[in-house]
């Protein structure tokens, strides 16, 4: 089968949940003896983060389309309506972008022929099919957040675009439900990430001289919110000196604006000696078998990956009840602590877990044997049997 992965945005560099799942995807898909080729907006040369299979070949829909006067004139018409209305400055929007897009996306598919379409994300569906009107591939539209989150619903080209989709895939089960309220129309599944299933696992029964709380994930002020977890941890640093908080992560965009407001908060609150932004690493496993607990303090996720994956090496985790995505991933009490919004309620959940190993020790193995419902074999073969029945043109069942 020829797969294509498309996502109608720039991919080299850029290390965010969304590209390593795309790149792990592509290379299941490729050990699993099919052709696969990820479609990309690069407007600059580079090379993806995740490491994927040399087979896989690179599509890149800018080096595809020539001229950019007609995206000129209609961002121009864009402009002049968006004072009066936001839906139809969206509606030139979208009809500038496929102008713009039309060609090369039809050389691309004309070059690749794929069998069948995964689209990353409802925006990319809309291009394929504005580009496209006629398309006879079949196509599966991802989501990598929440429905809420996910859909631009105020576009109705997305909104048309999971219509016309021969599929919608989502992480929730909570999110099938409220896409199926929406649209009730469409197609959907449920099917979460992968996790992967570690060899080692972190040893939480060691006596240590420091133990190591870790947060793995994009330094950003609304969603992910490294900042409340220092405010929290300020709160415990001088009951417990002998803890430390990593941050494992950067800004999107080579932006470093909210990094300097961390390192100032950092300083503000004295607690240079136990609070660390780390920046990026490509041996995220070794930080999570270092570690003690793993904390995610976002307003909301998709399937939170490096919770999981943190999960899956050991580690109790804490995250916000009201966070979509972490609130199913974490059992309360039982493989880490969900809690109430706000600062003082993060700490509380983390001082449970700090001050008891014992306790820590128990959740981590809880958490471990939870991510095994996530394990790679399960989940491929899940996504085989969708792709199949979908270029198939079947019902899917799951």
């Amino acid at each position: 089968m020829r797969i294509l992965l498309a996502r109608i945005a720039a991919l080299y560099g850029r290390n965010g949940g969304m590209e390593q799942v795309e790149a792990r995807m592509a290379n299941a898909m490729i050990q699993r003896g099919h052709e696969v080729g990820i479609l990309s907006y690069d407007t600059r040369e580079g090379k993806p983060y995740y490491p994927v299979d040399s087979s896989v070949q690179m599509l890149n829909l800018n080096s595809f389309i020539g001229s950019s006067r007609d995206l000129l004139i209609f961002k121009c018409i864009r402009e002049a309506v968006r004072p009066f209305s936001k839906r139809k400055a969206l509606y030139w929007r979208n009809k500038g972008r496929y102008s713009y897009f039309r060609e090369g996306m039809r050389k691309v598919l004309k070059q690749f022929d794929p069998d069948v379409i995964i689209s990353f994300d409802a925006e990319s569906s809309a291009v394929f099919f504005g580009t496209c009107p006629n398309m006879r591939i079949p196509l599966i539209t991802m989501f990598h957040f929440s429905v809420d989150e996910a859909v631009n619903w105020e576009d109705a080209q997305e909104i048309e675009a999971l219509k016309k989709s021969d599929c919608v895939q989502v992480l929730l089960k909570d999110d099938l439900a409220k896409l199926k309220k929406r649209l009730p129309q469409v197609q959907a599944v449920c099917v979460p990430n992968v996790v992967p299933q570690y060899p080692v696992m972190a040893d939480l029964g060691k006596e240590k001289t420091t133990y190591t709380i870790v947060d793995v994930a994009r330094l950003t002020r609304n969603q992910k919110r490294p900042h409340v977890l220092i405010e929290a941890f300020s709160r415990l640093a001088v009951k417990y000196p002998e803890w430390r908080v990593q941050f494992w992560g950067s800004e999107p965009d080579g932006k470093t604006a909210y990094t300097r407001e961390l390192q100032k908060l950092i300083e503000t609150k004295g607690l240079e000696n136990q609070v660390t932004l780390c920046g990026n690493t490509s041996d995220v496993l070794s930080k999570y078998v270092n570690a003690d607990i793993i904390v995610l303090p976002s307003t909301y996720e998709g399937f939170p990956l490096a919770l999981s994956e943190g999960m899956s090496a050991g580690l109790p985790g804490v995250g916000f009840r009201e966070c979509m995505g972490v609130n199913e991933i974490i059992e309360d009490g039982r493989t880490g602590y969900l809690v109430g919004e706000g600062v003082q309620e993060l700490a509380r959940g983390l001082s449970k877990l700090m001050e008891n190993q014992n306790l820590r020790v128990t959740m981590g193995k809880a958490a471990h044997e939870a991510m095994k419902q996530y394990a790679p074999e399960k989940i491929w073969n899940t996504w085989e049997r969708i792709l199949s029945l979908t270029v198939d043109g079947k019902k899917i069942v799951i």
